[in-house]
């Protein structure tokens, strides 16, 4: 086991840092349940993915880097055991090999296993719900070194209640997947008019597997991916991959949002540059993975929430409203994706099929007065945030929008009496 002393923490997005006086790289789940026994405050930190402070602590960090081995392969049951540190990127690769994969993914493969769990983190897909779906059962470690197994049907209701779990009720320690086999992924994507895509919203919903848009905003497009599963083979060819999503998505676009940041008047004339590279529609095949992953993005701010998919055209419309209307100047995509909704108690689509939007901006200027305005709307909306996103939302609104909220909190005080695992941002959201 690796440990050091007065380890200094910076997230990914580098707008949340601490200084922890214990770092802990636990091997075995043993060096695990001796570190959660013996420490007083405890949080778990994988990638740093999370924008919001849900992973700061003075006191001591817990990294599962080395946490991470395959520990066992059903391709009968299609199941797959794992230790819980192992990173989405290694899972695919491993998956692949052995000709299966995961049925649904994230934008993004850099986050650990366990973190993406316990944030509640997202594909996109109106009948396929949040990541922790995936999972037939886990181990749970409580504050006191108790190792509480949860099987998806045999213990139902806490399960349920723990999958999205913040990190707040325990450590996860070992994960079975449910998998599938292989497949391919037949991408389609073109933009067309803003007011076309609302018109025309839920047609592509309910008509695509993997539904997903992008608007840069001060533009009147839209960009539409279309992702259908498919058995034809993989057409996309290796150099397309390395032109498009390695030089142009990573060195061209960062040049041009650095241009956009020098003179941030730039930045619509350069959205509007950027949508006429999707209007040749791209067709392509390609293994699952590979379509569900964009290229890692350059560093940015981001908030993201829920919504009722009822809800959608107009939230769209008045979105696209607040930013036109405003002195707002964006220079990022803004994602938008679409999930199943679930029984977690504190997934952002419990009990609602669900719309995701979010805002978006890759420097800090006036990044809190956007956040705001973006706030303001989605609580009109009884939005929900993604809990690894940034949020400055208080309990009260959160016990309003959340109706298992008060039954996880009681779980909480029950596995954690001593508040081992509360931080900052959990206390402030309970």
């Amino acid at each position: 086991m690796k440990q050091q002393s007065g380890y200094r923490f910076l997230n990914w997005a580098q707008n949340e840092t601490c200084t922890a006086k214990n770092f802990f790289q636990p091997e075995t789940e043993e060096e695990l349940t001796e570190i959660i026994k013996s420490g007083s405050k405890i949080r778990l930190v994988g990638t740093g993915h999370s924008w919001s402070s849900i992973c700061l602590n003075n006191d001591t960090l817990i990294n599962l880097d080395f946490y991470s081995k395959v520990l066992a392969l059903d391709k009968e049951k299609l199941q797959l055991k794992v230790q819980s540190g192992i990173k989405l990127w290694q899972l695919n690769e491993y998956l692949d090999k052995e000709g299966l994969a995961l049925k649904n993914l994230g934008s993004i493969a850099r986050q650990s296993l366990a973190g993406a769990i316990s944030t509640g983190t997202h594909g996109t897909g109106i009948d396929y719900r949040i990541l922790g779906s995936q999972i037939e059962e886990f181990t749970l470690i409580k504050a006191d070194g108790e190792k509480v197994k949860l099987h998806g049907e045999l213990d139902k209701e806490l399960f349920n209640m723990c999958v999205v779990n913040l990190g707040c009720l325990g450590v996860i320690s070992e994960i079975i997947l449910n998998v599938v086999p292989a497949f391919n992924l037949h991408d389609y994507t073109m933009a067309i008019p803003f007011d076309e895509a609302v018109e025309r919203l839920d047609e592509f919903i309910n008509n695509t597997d993997h539904f997903k848009m992008w608007w840069f905003p001060h533009t009147d497009k839209m960009v539409l991916y279309r992702y259908n599963r498919t058995h034809e083979k993989a057409n996309d060819s290796r150099f397309r991959q390395w032109f498009m999503d390695e030089f142009v998505s990573v060195n061209v676009y960062r040049l041009l949002l650095k241009a956009g940041n020098i003179n941030r008047r730039w930045r619509k004339t350069i959205n509007a540059l950027l949508i006429k590279n999707f209007d040749k529609p791209l067709d392509r095949i390609e293994k699952s993975y590979k379509v569900f992953n964009v290229p890692e993005p350059p560093i940015h701010r981001e908030t993201e929430w829920a919504f009722d998919i009822s809800d959608a055209k107009d939230l769209l419309r008045e979105y696209k409203q607040l930013i036109s209307s405003s002195s707002h100047l964006i220079n990022f995509i803004q994602e938008i994706r679409f999930t199943k909704a679930d029984d977690f108690a504190l997934s952002a689509c419990y009990g609602r099929d669900s719309i995701w939007l979010g805002a978006y901006n890759a420097d800090n200027f006036e990044w809190n007065e956007l956040m705001s305005d973006f706030e303001t709307l989605a609580k009109k909306y009884k939005g929900r945030p993604h809990w690894g996103k940034e949020f400055t939302i208080d309990k009260e609104y959160l016990q309003s929008v959340y109706p298992k909220y008060e039954e996880f909190n009681v779980l909480k005080k029950q596995f954690d009496p001593l508040e081992k695992f509360t931080n900052n941002f959990i206390s402030k959201i309970f």
